[in-house]
């Protein structure tokens, strides 16, 4: 986990961002899905790899 996450954040911070970040990584997918707009569909696109990477930092398991 980076270093500064987890001098910074408590156990239980950790696990409720993760449980956050994981809600809204199983919710991206219906909306790039839904979505029609191309700069719309890629700023959430963006968005999921931006939630990928908070969850790696976090050291949680990222699933493809």
């Amino acid at each position: 986990m980076h270093a500064g996450l987890q001098n910074e954040l408590s156990e239980a911070e950790r696990q409720l961002l993760i449980e956050l970040l994981e809600r809204e990584r199983a919710d991206l997918p219906a909306e790039i899905h839904h979505t029609r707009t191309p700069e719309v569909k890629d700023r959430l696109h963006r968005r999921r790899e931006l939630v990928d990477n908070l969850l790696a930092r976090l050291g949680a398991t990222v699933e493809a």
